[in-house]
């Protein structure tokens, strides 16, 4: 009888062994398990980031013209391109260049190639408040005289101000006064003052309390005011701004938003 006993001792004991070496096996697979995951997790996390980052500034190695400058993300401007949804152009001079795009209000400009005559639509909504359309179209390879150029100009609520210049003769078409929305049309493009083909130049000025008054007479005032580096939300990321068309030759589509 003791026997028989002592032998089922043994056997609940050698049974409660191998549950608790299984168990012990179960847990050691798990926390490998567990590490395992965690690694892929991790490893998918700093990919993706690592190509978010390389997306983002992929443009610096195309020679942009302000790498010192802070650009909005794209995705977070609040601007669209100044042509339709589903255009494409390209551009002739960008920000930061030698000439007539090199500091203070045009700095930050941008000269877009495009036929007279192309619609032009507002960055952002506002109210015109300049107005010029009466210079005649230039002869291609004739230069006319700076202020010679048609323009439209629309100041936004918080102060600063888009200017779209060259535009074509009676290109206008929003009165001084008008409100404007984003992405309505505006004018059209054209080649007027000193502009050496058809093109569109836009840029923004900063609000006039941010200006300088470089008048050094009393009573009188002159404000400077510089431009501010832009994107846009409606096309393809561009961390440096948009880039001229020696170095992205497929130009910007304008993309629904």
């Amino acid at each position: 009888m003791h026997l028989i006993e002592f032998f089922l001792h043994l056997l609940i004991l050698m049974n409660l062994s191998k549950y608790v070496l299984n168990l012990f096996l179960f847990c050691i697979h798990m926390k490998k398990l567990i590490l395992f995951f965690t690694l892929i997790l991790y490893f998918s996390c700093s990919s993706d980031d690592l190509k978010d980052e390389e997306v983002i500034c992929s443009d610096s190695e195309l020679g942009v013209n302000c790498p010192d400058t802070d650009y909005i993300k794209n995705s977070a401007s609040p601007y669209v391109l100044p042509w339709e949804i589903g255009k494409t152009f390209k551009v002739g001079q960008g920000n930061c260049t030698d000439g007539s795009h090199s500091f203070g209000q045009v700095q930050y400009a941008y000269d877009i190639d495009m036929p007279i005559g192309t619609n032009i639509v507002a960055m952002r909504s506002g109210v015109v408040v300049k107005v010029i359309e009466s210079f005649r179209d230039l002869e291609i390879g004739t230069v006319g005289a700076i202020n010679e150029a048609n323009v439209i100009y629309i100041k936004h609520e918080d102060g600063t101000e888009a200017q779209y210049i060259h535009l074509t003769y009676n290109g206008a078409l929003k009165n001084e006064g008008d409100n404007v929305n984003q992405g309505e049309i505006i004018a059209l493009s054209g080649n007027t003052g000193k502009s050496t083909g058809p093109h569109l130049h836009f840029h923004v000025i900063e609000a006039l309390n941010e200006c300088e008054d470089t008048d050094p007479r009393e009573n009188y005032t002159w404000y400077s005011c510089n431009s501010i580096p832009l994107t846009f939300k409606n096309t393809s990321e561009h961390c440096y701004g948009l880039l001229e068309k020696d170095v992205r030759s497929g130009g910007y589509t304008a993309q629904s938003y």
